[in-house]
């Protein structure tokens, strides 16, 4: 019996083999080649000795892979038929086989042997060594998956027993997802895992990565594919390309098989490969781009197979059981892509329209008609960087197909005309909310009478109203915001001096004036929201567009009831913004559009009645805007047109009893102080309501306090009174100084009494329990006041310190100077105005 050679042994003859092997002289000498190979049988030899012989307890792969790793070449003769059953290279399969069943270690380093031949071999020389060993794994797969099934079938099936065998099959085919392209084993798979989640409902542990779920996607059976997303949703997204390379083979197969319409052929034909149907090959692709981050996408699929993207669009121009799937593909190209798509596409943009406003009409399945309106958005988010016109040009024919052909055409259903309505509004919010803003204000005749029309219809349900609600109460806040904007900067351009006007409403200056700099200023209320759309208006003021018809339409026609507390919000927001600016308390909202405009702004009279759409073209191009004007032409007749409607439509709100339904946020301050020191009663009509609604108080020394009574407030009452201070200095405002005494007496009573830890109300002495018995109403004379506000002016507890108070009548005070200084220059042209006098 010969010596059974140890493994230092073995290690250490394999890399004088190696070193021997490496010698170029061994390639060109016959007689260096055939001692080399005469070596290499010995080893082979007692390597097989060694490793079939080793204790039950000794895997071959876990403790021994660099031996077993050159073993691996030997089974290039596995299946020729003069091999024994009982031939080393059986004996040694047949154990491997069964500690690959139990053994996660072992399937790992006999799939790293693998990988290892093909990284480091040229593919012509190796590729039928590894075909072999593919066929091997394929077989041992299956038969084991066939036993696991059958345990199952029968009942058998024991989970903590087969618990080990089970972990084992799922992490080898999830891990190396090419075993998958054999037939035989993707069906004993699908019935595999669908039978374990049934019993175990299969979920993830730790941070290894499994392609192979991604591979579950693209299987025929629709319980695979779901287990597959739920197991992929908790894996999370593809980041770069290099996590794609385990799936390359099944990709490159499904691509070719959509751009050829036939199963590449494979070398090996002994087992049945994996077949394709067209709508599984989309559904799969569909889910799996749904997992990729765009570097992943592009770098993985889009530059390996260029291809790729003209399959997607040739599909789109047809009507065959792909399209929908086409669609949604091109969706997710869109918004992975963005305009780097049509970088890479042969379709431009008006090409790729037509053709899908061409299906919309060729088709009247609304499941077909929904796809192709929610490819429109993405379609046009795609075209937002390029800055050449396409997206405004696109967006203006997608806005004349929803609101004026969808809707006269009898091949949509009335659920998908209300539909396009929704879709078309939700892409004139968004031009809206860019930043910068690009709103369609030129074609505003296309979309406005059906944003009214929106407004108005309580019937529709609330899902296909929100964007309506979203749009006008954007369109009323940017308004406000670029209207005054454009005020200020034209008294500076006409030679006003004033450098407080020129930083009109910085809101990078905010923090400079914040009281509480734990204030959460992107807190996702609605009054953030509107801080932050003024912000993107006002940058862009000098190229803004109006649409009085508009205002007209939703301000005096619709009754407040059918609109959302969050609407009312934007109003008195908006309102409050135009604080001090229009001063004529005249009350002629009630009268007619016509008869207001003709008043008001007869300059303004020819914008009035919707004009009829001819065309996608209309507002394009430089064409004149039918219903739209730019600010700058008009801004004073605009804004006093303005700031009527929202006071109208205010006194309409509070009539219909909205302030009910108000609580109180802190934030309302800074709108609250600017209404509060407006020169028109109405405005401070409805502000006074609100005020004792939401401060349950009834006179303004104890509202003033209220208003006072935190950190937050305090700081939203410096930036409302920063705004109005930089109003007051408007030539426009200074003209009419009697009307500024509002603003002197709120500000001078509210360093005097706004703190009501300072000084009790009730003082001490009867004198001043007498003067509690009256409140001031915003004029000068006391008013008798009842004693059910005094009691609640007692319980209000305020929470300012009295150095947060100091800081604030500090800050306030030094905002307020510059203002003065103005005040006392320009006002002694009205020392003998009597009006003036204060």
């Amino acid at each position: 019996m010969s010596k059974v050679v140890t493994r230092r042994e073995l290690l250490d003859k394999w890399r004088e083999i190696e070193e021997e092997d490496d010698d170029e002289t061994s390639f060109s000498d016959p007689i260096k080649r055939r001692r080399l190979n005469q070596l290499k049988e010995k080893w082979f030899s007692d390597a097989f000795n060694l490793l079939i012989y080793l204790p039950d307890e000794n895997h071959i792969w876990c403790g021994d892979w660099d031996l077993m790793g050159p073993l691996l070449e030997t089974f290039y003769n596995y299946f020729q038929e003069n091999e024994r059953n009982d031939s080393p290279l059986k004996l040694l399969w047949t154990r491997i086989s069964k500690e690959l069943r139990c053994c996660t270690k072992c399937i790992y380093q006999h799939h790293q042997g693998q990988e290892m031949y093909e990284k480091e071999y040229d593919p012509d020389l190796i590729g039928p060594l590894l075909d072999v060993l593919h066929t091997l794994d394929e077989e041992r797969i299956s038969q084991h998956l066939k036993e696991m099934n059958a345990k199952i079938a029968t009942g058998q099936y024991d989970p903590m027993q087969d618990n080990c065998e089970v972990v084992c099959l799922m992490f080898e085919v999830l891990t190396y997802p090419v075993l998958l392209d054999d037939q035989l084993l993707a069906s004993e798979f699908q019935a595999f895992i669908e039978a374990i989640d049934n019993s175990h409902e299969l979920t993830l542990a730790g941070h290894q990565p499994y392609p192979g779920i991604y591979a579950l996607l693209f299987l025929k059976s629709r319980r695979a594919r779901s287990i597959g997303l739920r197991l992929a949703g908790h894996m999370g997204k593809l980041r770069e390309s290099s996590d794609l390379d385990p799936l390359q083979p099944l990709l490159k197969k499904c691509i070719g098989f959509l751009e050829a319409d036939i199963v590449p052929s494979t070398t090996d034909a002994s087992r049945p490969r994996l077949q394709l149907d067209h709508i599984t090959v989309w559904l799969g692709i569909k889910a799996l781009l749904g997992f990729l981050e765009p570097p992943a996408f592009e770098e993985g699929i889009l530059d390996r197979y260029p291809i790729f993207l003209s399959i997607v669009l040739n599909h789109i121009s047809d009507d065959s059981l792909e399209f929908s799937h086409a669609v949604n593909c091109l969706r997710f190209l869109f918004e992975m892509l963005g305009c780097k798509l049509w970088l890479r596409a042969t379709l431009s943009p008006s090409v790729m329209r037509n053709t899908l406003l061409g299906q919309c009409f060729h088709t009247r399945s609304e499941k077909i008609h929904k796809e192709i309106f929610d490819l429109f958005s993405p379609f046009l988010q795609s075209l937002e960087a390029l800055q050449d016109g396409e997206h405004e040009k696109q967006r203006r024919h997608f806005l004349y197909f929803l609101l004026h052909q969808v809707t006269v055409s009898s091949n949509f259903s009335s659920l998908m005309r209300k539909k396009a309505c929704q879709i078309a509004l939700f892409i004139i919010y968004r031009g809206y909310m860019m930043n910068p803003p690009s709103p369609p204000f030129e074609c505003a005749h296309m979309w406005g009478p059906s944003l009214v029309n929106s407004l108005k219809d309580s019937s529709l349900h609330s899902s296909l109203r929100q964007p309506a609600f979203d749009l006008i109460q954007t369109v009323v806040v940017s308004d406000a915001s670029a209207l005054v904007t454009s005020l200020l900067n034209f008294q500076l351009l006409q030679g006003s001096g004033s450098t407080m006007i020129a930083d009109f409403d910085n809101e990078e200056d905010d923090e400079e004036v914040l009281l509480d700099h734990n204030i959460d200023r992107d807190d996702g209320s609605c009054w953030n929201c509107f801080r932050l759309q003024s912000r993107i208006a006002s940058r862009v003021f000098k190229g803004w567009m109006c649409v009085p018809m508009l205002w007209s339409d939703v301000l005096v026609d619709i009754d407040p009831v059918l609109l959302p507390l969050s609407f009312a919000k934007a109003v008195f927001w908006s309102l409050s913004r135009l604080s001090m600016v229009e001063v004529d308390n005249s009350t002629e909202v009630h009268l007619s559009v016509r008869s207001c405009s003709q008043i008001w702004a007869p300059e303004l009279s020819h914008l009035y009645g919707w004009k009829i759409p001819s065309g996608y073209h209309d507002g394009g191009d430089g064409a004149e805007s039918k219903n739209s004007i730019i600010i700058s032409k008009m801004c004073l007749p605009l804004l006093r047109t303005f700031k009527r409607l929202l006071t109208h439509y205010s006194v309409r709100m509070e009539r219909g009893e909205i302030k009910r339904q108000w609580t109180w946020e802190p934030v309302i301050s800074g709108s609250l102080i600017l209404l509060l020191v407006d020169s028109n009663d109405t405005a401070r009509q409805v502000c006074r309501q609100i005020l004792e609604h939401v401060s349950a108080t009834r006179d303004l020394t104890s509202g003033l306090q209220f208003l006072c009574g935190s950190p937050f407030s305090l700081s939203a009452i410096i930036l409302g009174l920063r705004h109005a201070l930089k109003l007051a200095q408007l030539d426009c405002i200074l003209s009419n100084f009697q009307h500024l005494h509002h603003l002197f007496f709120v500000l001078c009573k509210l360093l005097k009494d706004g703190n009501s830890s300072s000084k009790s109300i009730l003082g001490h002495s009867q004198n001043a329990v007498d003067l509690s018995k009256f409140s001031s109403q915003g004029g000068f004379l006391r008013q008798p006041s009842s004693d059910s506000s005094v009691n609640n002016v007692n319980e209000y507890s305020s929470v300012v310190s009295s150095d947060l108070w100091e800081k604030f009548c500090y800050i306030l005070s030094e905002l307020s100077w510059i203002s003065i200084r103005k005040f006392l220059a320009e006002g002694k042209s009205f020392k003998d105005h009597k009006p003036s006098q204060v």
